[in-house]
């Protein structure tokens, strides 16, 4: 494993946590824009990095090597 999918993997774990933690703090009423935001932010981060390790894992996929 590089060191770059290392790190896009400790990366993803501390999007996820920051999502699950936003999670807790989103009132059920009345939530404000800027909880909204940071959550499509932090989202959309995740789906990146999501990609970005699919592409790596593909066989074949020479993408990422020699990083």
């Amino acid at each position: 494993m590089s060191d770059r999918q290392k790190d896009l993997e400790a990366e993803l774990g501390r999007i996820e946590k920051e999502i699950a933690a936003l999670n807790e703090r989103i009132p059920p009423h009345s939530v404000k824009p800027v909880f909204i935001q940071e959550l499509d932010e932090l989202e959309a981060r995740r789906d990146e990095i999501l990609g970005d390790l699919e592409m790596r894992d593909r066989p074949g996929d020479n993408s990422g090597q020699g990083e």
